[in-house]
């Protein structure tokens, strides 16, 4: 009775082992399905004439985006922001800065532009406070404050680096369909669908392979300790002689 109660508390460790291991890859999978990028098509000091592309992406199509907010600079401000929506977005200016609205955005991600008449000057880079708006009312933030009494913020906020000068990004009045040219002229990854849901499951099954690996090599050392107390040599299982 005592060996059996010794061999369950390792079985139970790895037990919780596994459903926290569980619980982690749940949680970034939530966050995952949630995705702002920001990628401008020129990135010096004082750049003139400039866009900024903040692409909209959401693996989650039960819930998909409508609203996206973005708070631009106070310290050093961009000058002359003009906000551009594509089919099916509007944009309006607010007291922080410019909100689109319409979408939704599902499987295919959406890119919303803000054209600048003068980027700050100085050594960068430039920060911006986002915060995407789902159907269901869900709101995700991209900031480096946090409020009184609220928890922090999923994402730190947006940055642009200045360096070289990037490629333009061809932007129209309407939604651009040649969606692997603008990824090239913009510099932004590829968001294929369900690229975060493949991502997310391949890391389940890596860790649930250390789990694995981990409950044997328990098993194994629990075997060792009965032996030993026995006095008889374990058996150890023989890979060579197997293949």
């Amino acid at each position: 009775m005592h060996g059996s109660g010794r061999v369950a508390v390792p079985l139970r460790c790895a037990l919780l082992s596994v459903l926290t291991l569980v619980g982690l890859v749940v949680v970034s999978a939530g966050d995952a399905a949630a995705e702002v990028i920001v990628s401008p098509d020129r990135t010096e000091p004082g750049a003139r004439d400039v866009a900024v592309t903040f692409r909209v992406s959401n693996d989650d199509p039960a819930d998909p985006v409508v609203a996206l907010r973005v708070d631009l600079p106070t310290g050093r401000p961009l000058v002359d922001p003009r906000p551009s929506s594509p089919s099916g977005w509007r944009a309006t200016t607010t007291a922080t800065g410019i909100e689109w609205r319409g979408g939704p955005v599902g499987a295919e991600p959406a890119d919303l532009v803000l054209r600048v008449g003068r980027m700050p000057d100085g050594a960068g880079p430039v920060r911006f406070r986002v915060a995407q708006t789902s159907r269901s009312g869900a709101v995700v933030e991209w900031s480096d404050l946090v409020a009184a009494g609220r928890p922090a913020p999923a994402h730190p906020s947006l940055e642009i680096a200045y360096g070289a000068p990037r490629p333009a990004v061809p932007v129209g009045g309407h939604h651009d369909h040649d969606q692997a040219a603008r990824d090239v002229a913009a510099d932004l990854p590829a968001a294929p669908p369900g690229a975060t849901a493949a991502w997310t499951v391949g890391v389940g099954l890596a860790l649930a392979a250390l789990v694995w690996l981990g409950i044997r090599e328990l098993g194994k050392r629990q075997a060792r300790r009965f032996a030993a107390r026995r006095g008889v040599e374990p058996v150890e299982e023989d890979s060579e002689a197997r293949s």
